[in-house]
């Protein structure tokens, strides 16, 4: 396909298919295309497409011809697709539509990624993706996001604490307010360097000695492209319990998605943490955590999914709490009309500890479920739950946790 930028940003591109000759639905299609009666080509585009879904060239004048419409939500997909082509001009053309759909959103950095792609291509769209990337907003002053949460909670096992892989007690219920407050800076639309500042404080009802303060710090840089989303994170935390010194911790991660096709991809990531615990009764889980993960995943419109396979090394002060755990995880969110997200976690390990637990095995279950929505622009609430659940064969050394949440989110950018 040859394109031009005048066809390609005023009146849509003018185009000669190689597959035309014999398929009257798609020929009807680019003659509705090319006369700009976008939504009447839309049912031949979308039968000539389902006829040779393979078809990478009909896939984008469909995603132009959604995107003229501005339908953004099925424009998307079908781009995406088409920008993986092996053709110079069809894989150029997607991207640049690709970019002004994340112009619109706001995305500089993403439309930057698009444009700067085509820009340095050998196609005939490459001054065209030029012209675009010279009217992408450059770096500006600081942009800043706050979200605020306020969440009263149930606590069915208060002493079974977050950086602990068994609990310090028998469980004991309680109720509490949760307060968390996060402030991001990015300082350059076209570099993604996020810094983070996260605190939370947990005042239980009754059980003062788990009242919890914890600060994060975090800096993450992320890479966009068409196939590529990659990101690189360090974050420090330090937090308190029962108004003593309770973790130090220093946490590095990196993550790489690669779009196989449509939305459909692959994602590898790798976490390393070192952290130390102060108090007596936890020092033992001292030391470092190594996760990997390998999941499928699926990103659109309304729905994002991803499943797979992860595997962690536990190495800790206390030989008898060394673990290697491994089993698989589901993230889900789907997007419940254009004011809710039902957000999904899920994951089950089964934990083998050292020799020096003396043949312990467990398995471990970690569920959470929340339900995000919209009030107004700049408020919105939550509702949801978590379970921690661990079976063990050492008599007494399993446990259940339950917390359950309602809670109103504040937040604010410029």
């Amino acid at each position: 396909m040859r394109c031009t930028i005048a066809a390609a940003l005023l009146l849509g591109l003018q185009i000669t298919p190689a597959h035309a000759g014999d398929d009257a639905a798609l020929a009807r299609g680019v003659a509705q295309f090319q006369a700009g009666q976008f939504a009447a080509a839309i049912a031949p585009l979308s039968l000539a497409h389902a006829s040779d879904p393979s078809d990478l060239d009909t896939q984008l004048l469909l995603g132009i011809a959604y995107y003229r419409l501005g339908d953004a939500a099925h424009a998307g997909p079908l781009l995406r697709a088409a920008a993986q082509s092996p053709d110079a001009e069809t894989r150029d053309g997607a991207q640049i539509f690709l970019g002004l759909i994340a112009s619109a959103a706001g995305d500089a950095e993403e439309a930057h990624r698009y444009y700067d792609s085509v820009a340095h291509s050998a196609s005939s769209l490459a001054q065209s993706g030029q012209q675009l990337l010279d009217h992408v907003p450059g770096e500006r002053s600081a942009v800043v996001a706050v979200i605020a949460v306020i969440r009263p909670e149930i606590d069915t096992n208060v002493p079974l604490l977050p950086a602990t892989a068994a609990p310090a007690a028998q469980g004991t219920i309680d109720s509490d307010l949760f307060l968390f407050g996060d402030v991001s800076v990015r300082p350059f639309s076209r570099f993604a360097l996020v810094f983070d500042e996260a605190v939370a404080f947990r005042k239980q009802a009754r059980l003062a000695d788990y009242d919890a303060a914890s600060s994060v710090s975090s800096a993450t840089w992320s890479y966009r492209s068409a196939a590529v989303r990659a990101a690189l994170g360090y974050h420090l935390d330090a937090s308190l319990l029962g108004g003593a010194r309770y973790q130090l911790g220093h946490t590095a991660d990196a993550g790489l998605r690669l779009a196989l096709a449509g939305p459909l991809g692959v994602t590898l990531g790798y976490q390393l943490i070192a952290r130390t615990l102060f108090p007596a009764a936890y020092a033992g889980y001292t030391g470092t955590v190594h996760t990997g993960t390998a999941r499928l995943s699926w990103i659109s419109s309304a729905l994002e999914l991803e499943l797979g396979y992860v595997i962690a090394r536990e190495q800790t002060d206390d030989a008898t709490l060394s673990a290697l755990a491994s089993g698989g995880q589901l993230t889900a969110r789907l997007h419940v009309g254009h004011r809710a997200d039902l957000r999904m976690f899920t994951q089950v390990t089964d934990r083998r500890y050292d020799p020096a637990a003396l043949g312990r095995r467990d398995v471990f279950l970690r569920a959470d479920l929340s339900l995000y929505f919209d009030l107004s622009a700049h408020l919105g609430g939550v509702i949801g739950g978590a379970v921690l659940h661990d079976t063990s064969n050492q008599m007494d050394l399993g446990y259940t946790k339950w917390t359950g949440y309602l809670g109103v989110v504040v937040a604010a950018s410029r």
